[in-house]
């Protein structure tokens, strides 16, 4: 009986342990446009307690629709949350006003404009935005996404931003976070530092 006992507890922890391990499911990061905009003098252009803030004159166009900025707060209101399972599946939101997280700090930093989310394992050549600021201003943005499953079961991605179609090489734009200046008569400036 003893021996039974402890034959039955091998192979159900064998059966665990494989059965756990066959299962992997992988989390792919969706891609999404992160904007933050300043003025000349630092001034947070996207900070709701800001006399000057631009939150109400930006929108962005795509494919044909225009998405005005909405707070996290609008889109949780909006959120349906029938759609639950354990891998992380993308939602597109359309532009979101966050308050970014500084991981060195530990703290909530800049004011930014969230604009996705993309499916990370779609593969796709060009994807493109058109943000839209006071007086006529307008700047493209995009990224171009490749995705593969490697032969031992691993994902490979690689994903490149672009600013009106110059691939942007800094820290912060090849992470599809755009740092801009803004001016009214001096339009957008990309900031790559």
């Amino acid at each position: 009986m003893k021996r039974l006992k402890g034959i039955t507890t091998i192979l159900l922890t064998v059966c665990l342990f494989v059965g756990c391990n066959s299962d992997v499911i992988w989390d792919i990061a969706p891609v999404e446009f992160s904007i933050f905009i300043t003025d000349s003098e630092g001034n947070d252009l996207l900070d709701s307690t800001f006399q000057d803030n631009l939150i109400k004159d930006i929108t962005v166009s795509y494919q044909g629709e225009i998405y005005p900025v909405m707070t996290e707060f609008e889109y949780y209101e909006k959120l349906n949350a029938n759609n639950q399972t354990r891998a992380y599946m993308p939602t597109f939101y359309g532009l979101i006003l966050r308050q970014s997280w500084n991981s060195k700090t530990f703290s909530s930093s800049d004011f930014m404009l969230v604009f996705g989310e993309f499916d990370g394992e779609e593969g796709i050549d060009r994807r493109e935005i058109t943000l839209n600021l006071p007086n006529g201003c307008q700047t493209r943005l995009a990224y171009k996404n490749n995705f593969k499953w490697k032969s031992n079961g691993n994902p490979k991605a690689s994903t490149v931003f672009y600013l009106d179609d110059k691939e942007l090489n800094d820290d912060a734009g090849k992470n599809g976070r755009y740092k801009f200046q803004y001016s009214a008569t001096q339009g957008l400036k990309y900031i790559s530092k």
